[in-house]
């Protein structure tokens, strides 16, 4: 159900404009980040129109099981989305922590 976007797939994706959003909540978004659209999963649907429908959208969260709801359901909803799951994956991040924007 959660299954991941390989993340050579994912930067060929952000290359071509594909937006990353974190859908994790603020306290742990402010332990550390990348380069992404913050939009904590229970404020999806309320914040819907801020997600562009003409680009690809990679989810990601702090295990891969949020950023696997919000792909689920935008897909449902007509969107290209994704799930990168955890954060750490992004290639905006290089892959792993030490890249992490606080």
């Amino acid at each position: 159900m959660f299954g991941f976007i390989p993340v050579e797939e994912a930067k060929g994706l952000i290359d071509q404009g594909a937006v990353v959003v974190d859908v994790r909540t603020l306290p742990e978004w402010d332990e550390g980040h990348g380069p992404s659209l913050f939009m904590p999963l229970d404020q999806l649907e309320a914040r819907l129109q801020e997600l562009p429908r003409d680009k690809p959208l990679l989810f990601v969260c702090r295990s891969g099981a949020r950023s696997g709801q919000a792909a689920q359901w935008l897909r449902s909803q007509g969107y290209d989305a994704h799930n990168l799951g955890p954060w750490q994956r992004s290639p905006l991040v290089g892959g792993g922590f030490p890249g992490a924007e606080k």
